[in-house]
C-alpha cells in the first residue's frame, strides 16, 4: 500500500460508531448502497457536510433527497408481516440496477472519477479549495462506513479507491487554478500576432488600426499605432515584446484545429525566455489513446507550476509555418483520471 492511500485510510480510521455493521446477503447491491450509505448521511452534522454527500452519493447512483423507496416502504422493510413490501422494494432497487449494469456506468471506481471530474469541475464548479478537501475527507469515511455494512465489492476495490481520491485531492486544485488562468501571457500574445481568437477579436475592435500596428515601422510612430485593447491584457508592443527571442515575428499560422491534448512531460524553465516547454499528445476519447507525436507548448513559469502529467487540456491548438505550436479557446482541464470516454459532451 502506497502512502498516498495511507494518508486517506488515516482518514477513513476515524469510523462512525454509529453506524451498524450489517450483511445483507439477497439484497441488490444498489439497495445495499443506498441503505448504508442513508445511515452514514444521518450521522453528519453540517449542512455543509451534507450537501457534500448528497454529491458524493450520486458515485453510488445513490440519492440522499429522493430515494427509490418511500420512507414507509424502506421503515417496513425486512419486518415481520411485511414481506410484501421487502419483496417489492428489491424488486425496485434489482431493476434499477439491471439498467445501471448495462449503461455501464454502475462501478465504484469510475464512479469516484466521475464526481472528482466532471461533477467538481462542471456541474458544481464553485467549490471551495477547502470543499474539495473536505469532500475527499468524507469521501473516504464513506467508503469505510460501506466496507464495514458489509458491501464487498466496495471492500474489494478500497485500495483504488483509496488511490483515487488522493489523487483528487492533490490534483484538483492545480486544475482549477491551472483552468483559470489559461492561456497565459505567452500564448495570447502568440495568439494575437499569428492568429486566433485574441487577435480575431482585436481586429473587429480595430481594424483601422491594425495593419498599421503590424508594419515594421519606426519606433515613434509604432508608439502612436499601439492600442491597448480593451478584451485583450496584451497591445500589440506588449505582444512583441513577450514573444521576442522565442518565435519569429515574420511567422505563419499554417493549420489549427480543436484538440483534447494530454501532458506528457514537463521541462525546465529556460535561462532565455522564463517559459517551461511541455510536453503534449494529441489524445484520443474514442480509443482512450495518445495519437501521433508529441508537440511542445510553451508556458510561463507562475502557470507550469500547476500543471500535472496526465492532465487534458481541452483547447484550439495552432502550429506555426516554423513549427512552433501555441493554444487559446481553452474550454477545459481534465484531471489525469478523468473518465474521458463517457465526458465526451464536454
Amino acid at each position: 500500500m502506497n502512502s498516498s492511500t495511507e494518508s486517506l485510510q488515516s482518514v477513513a480510521s476515524l469510523g462512525h460508531p454509529g453506524i451498524e455493521t450489517r450483511h445483507f446477503s439477497n439484497d441488490p447491491l444498489l439497495l445495499r448502497l443506498d441503505l448504508a450509505t442513508f445511515e452514514f448521511y444521518k450521522t453528519l452534522d453540517t449542512a455543509n457536510d451534507k450537501r457534500l454527500m448528497a454529491l458524493i452519493s450520486r458515485t453510488a447512483n445513490v440519492n440522499v433527497s429522493t430515494r427509490l423507496a418511500s420512507k414507509r416502504e424502506l421503515k417496513h422493510y425486512k419486518e415481520a408481516g411485511h414481506e410484501e413490501n421487502t419483496r417489492n422494494v428489491r424488486i425496485k432497487y434489482r431493476t434499477r440496477e439491471e439498467n445501471l449494469l448495462q449503461s455501464g456506468t454502475f462501478d465504484p471506481v469510475w464512479g469516484l472519477k466521475w464526481l472528482l471530474s466532471s461533477v467538481v469541475l462542471v456541474d458544481s464548479p464553485l467549490f471551495s479549495t477547502s470543499d474539495i478537501v473536505r469532500l475527499c475527507e468524507l469521501a473516504t469515511m464513506w467508503i469505510k462506513a460501506l466496507a464495514e455494512a458489509g458491501v464487498h465489492e466496495v471492500s474489494d476495490s478500497a485500495d483504488e479507491l483509496y488511490d483515487v481520491l488522493e489523487t483528487g485531492r492533490r490534483e484538483l486544485v492545480c486544475v482549477r487554478a491551472f483552468c483559470w488562468n489559461l492561456p497565459d501571457r505567452f500564448n495570447t500574445a502568440c495568439s494575437l500576432l499569428f492568429g486566433g481568437d485574441v487577435k480575431r477579436l482585436y481586429m473587429d475592435t480595430y481594424a483601422p488600426r491594425w495593419a498599421a500596428a503590424l508594419q515594421p515601422i519606426n519606433p515613434s510612430v509604432d508608439e502612436q499605432a499601439e492600442v491597448a485593447d480593451a478584451n485583450s491584457p496584451l497591445s500589440i508592443a506588449e505582444a512583441r515584446e513577450c514573444v521576442a527571442n522565442v518565435v519569429a515575428l515574420d511567422a505563419t499560422c499554417r493549420n489549427c484545429g480543436s484538440y483534447d491534448l494530454r501532458v506528457k512531460e514537463i521541462g525546465s524553465s529556460s535561462n532565455d525566455s522564463g517559459l517551461v516547454p511541455v510536453q503534449v499528445c494529441v489524445f484520443n476519447r474514442q480509443l482512450m489513446q495518445d495519437e501521433g507525436q508529441a508537440l511542445t507548448l510553451l508556458f510561463e513559469h507562475k502557470m507550469a507550476v500547476d500543471i500535472r502529467v496526465g492532465f487534458v487540456i481541452e483547447a484550439t491548438l495552432y502550429k506555426l509555418d516554423n513549427g512552433q505550436h501555441f493554444i487559446d479557446s481553452v474550454t477545459m482541464i481534465w484531471p489525469s483520471y478523468a473518465p474521458l470516454d463517457y465526458l465526451e459532451v464536454f
